[in-house]
């Protein structure tokens, strides 16, 4: 049986589509077709026909889609609590207003033929403006509305944009269909002409709209390729891609043959343009199942390839970067020669033997590109980095991780000398050249031996997958104290511990909500007096003692697993970071540390007002090049 999903999913299609219908149909006539003096009396009556049964099938799918998505909303699941639930959502939802909003103007779109008088230039122009703002409307009741502040009305006006200039080109093809049937040759090839530039004008917009809306709610290329989402954004690319090939074939090949009087011209472009109408469907039934899916940036994505593309190896050895520099001009410049043929028209042949040879010798050269993926490569901990994670990870690292590793994490536990391949040192920096999903997944799986075996043991039947996110969190924290005890500052970026807080006189109840402002994390009591702002950038104290009053315009930690997180990340026991003085910046990152007896940091109050200006005046935007970043 047909989920409720799928079902809602076709629905919102099948809506969508005969907006978009109605909407080409509109601007078919108004912009495409010749003068009225020489269209058929027929061919008008069947396009005055799709007019009307377009915005009949937008209103009646529009009605159900409605009354699903109440259902789904209010959770009823008999026909009478779905009736009741119909006027709330109606009244009561952004969703509900916006759609009757819309079911309202396409209504008033489908009479205005028959008030102003049937196919008139005021009739076609009143229906394209009430059906524009109609499909406009799409985008504040779908993932775009959903996204607040500039982003967000951004999205909504590209969709607007996305779904007019699809409404104007997929939607006008039925019509072209009508009129290629109805029409003598040199007045369908005059249509085709004429609706060339207009298609041109809305696959440039599509193109540029559909990027723009893949930047916010793809984001990468692992979430295109790891996510549901962004494979139905695939397929939607595909098909156009699809479409755009046979336009242009329509165009440039066919509607020539056409004007010239070929035989079997016109049955050829019938069933292309047949066959553009039936992708331009899929296209937006495409975009419908798009709508039923979250945002890929906001998904986990599962890596389908066993490689990832990586310059890590370039970057480490002159001599495969030189291999991979010559392949790469190598067929750069066969690929070249081949364009050149092609556009001449000669030699192609030979191009082509070049372009093969080029490939086949220099292209495996160019797997020094890629490194070995896993499909949880590009996954990030879901904790938030946490200090009640790492807390626990700490807990987690000594029954289950010492013995190997070593209780510093150095690789020399006392089972390492009886291993052929010895353990990592996890307080390496190499620790961060590696994800997060990777990490996971090695915790998971375990670590193959080249000659047979395992190299470490995997932990996904001993350890819950919130237990290995949390041995990554305090594995990353004490690589990270270790690299500061040299140096007040930490030599790889990561980010402060998220736990609750306390606040007075600052509206905050997390440290996320901090972000913007320095934060001045004490163990203890704050010795120093109140901080001015450093260009621009407020600094707030906040105390590392659980159950303390804050003062005003400081924040105390509501969680007793902060005091343990910055002990690691101090590399200190818990009972020796009381006095301890972190700075945190702006946008969330640990930078510095001072302790009772260093002679690095800060000692008095214009000490540590000159490094809050030093962290303020060069923030870290990225992460490092394991991309580890967690998100509070």
């Amino acid at each position: 049986m047909m989920s409720l999903a799928t079902t809602m999913a076709l629905v919102r299609g099948l809506h969508l589509a005969a907006t978009v219908s109605l909407l080409g149909t509109v601007g078919f006539i108004t912009w495409t077709l010749p003068a009225a003096s020489v269209v058929p009396d027929p061919l008008r009556r069947r396009l005055m026909r799709l007019w009307w049964v377009s915005g009949l099938i937008a209103l009646l799918a529009g009605a159900a889609w409605f009354t699903i998505q109440s259902a789904a909303i209010a959770g009823a699941d008999n026909l009478s609590d779905t009736l009741d639930a119909l006027p709330l959502v109606a009244a009561h939802t952004r969703y509900g207003t916006i759609l009757m909003l819309r079911l309202g103007l396409l209504a008033v779109a489908m009479l205005v033929p028959l008030v102003v008088g049937t196919a008139t230039r005021l009739a076609l122009y009143l229906t394209l403006a009430l059906t524009v703002v109609a499909i406009g409307l799409q985008g504040m009741i779908g993932h775009a509305g959903a996204t607040a502040g500039p982003i967000g009305d951004g999205l909504v006006l590209s969709e607007s944009l996305h779904l007019f200039a699809a409404g104007i080109w997929l939607g006008a093809l039925l019509p072209l269909c009508l009129s290629l049937r109805a029409l003598d040759p040199a007045a369908a090839a005059s249509v085709c002409e004429r609706f060339s530039p207009i298609g041109l004008a809305c696959v440039l917009i599509l193109a540029g709209t559909g990027f723009a809306q893949g930047l916010e709610l793809i984001g990468s290329l692992p979430a295109l390729f790891g996510t549901a989402y962004g494979h139905v954004a695939l397929l939607k690319v595909t098909l156009f891609l699809l479409a755009l090939v046979l336009a242009a074939l329509n165009r440039l090949r066919l509607t020539d043959r056409l004007a010239a009087g070929a035989a079997d011209a016109r049955r050829h472009l019938l069933v292309s343009v047949s066959f553009e109408t039936c992708v331009g469907l899929a296209i937006v039934t495409a975009a419908a199942f798009m709508a039923s899916f979250p945002p890929a940036a906001h998904s986990t994505p599962v890596w389908p390839f066993s490689w990832q593309l990586s310059l890590v190896t370039m970057n480490e050895d002159p001599d495969f970067r030189q291999e991979v520099v010559f392949s790469l001009i190598a067929i750069g410049a066969a690929v070249a020669l081949m364009v050149a043929a092609f556009l001449r028209r000669r030699f192609r042949l030979v191009a082509l033997g070049i372009l093969v040879l080029a490939v086949v010798v220099r292209g495996p050269s160019l797997k020094l590109l890629t490194v070995e993926a896993y499909p949880t490569s590009f996954q990030v901990s879901p904790t938030g980095f946490s200090a009640a994670s790492i807390a626990h990870g700490q807990a987690l690292f000594g029954p289950n991780c010492a013995a190997c590793h070593g209780p510093e994490g150095e690789g020399n536990g006392p089972a390492a000398a009886g291993l052929r391949i010895k353990p990592a040192d996890l307080t390496m920096p190499h620790l961060w050249g590696h994800t997060d999903g990777e990490m996971f997944w090695w915790l998971t799986h375990g670590i193959d031996d080249p000659e047979g075996g395992l190299a470490m043991p995997g932990f996904a039947a001993s350890l819950s997958p919130d237990d290995r996110w949390a041995l990554i969190d305090y594995v990353r924290a004490h690589n990270a104290g270790l690299a500061m005890q040299q140096d007040a500052a930490f030599d790889v970026p990561v980010r402060a511990p998220a736990f609750p807080v306390a606040c007075s006189g600052v509206t905050a109840s997390s440290t996320a909500d901090l972000r913007g402002h320095a934060v001045y994390v004490v163990a203890g009591e704050v010795a120093k007096d109140d901080i001015p702002p450093q260009a621009g950038i407020s600094t707030i104290p906040l105390v590392l003692r659980e159950g303390a009053t804050p003062a005003p315009g400081s924040c105390v930690a509501a969680d007793p697993t902060a005091w343990d997180a910055y002990a690691v990340l101090a590399h200190v026991p818990p009972d020796g970071l009381a006095g301890a003085e972190f700075l945190v910046d702006p946008n969330g990152w640990l930078r510095a540390v001072h302790r009772p007896g260093d002679a690095s940091g800060w000692h008095t109050r214009d000490d540590l007002i000159a490094a809050i200006h030093g962290i303020c005046s060069s923030p870290i935007h990225q992460p490092s090049g394991g991309m580890h970043e967690h998100h509070h």
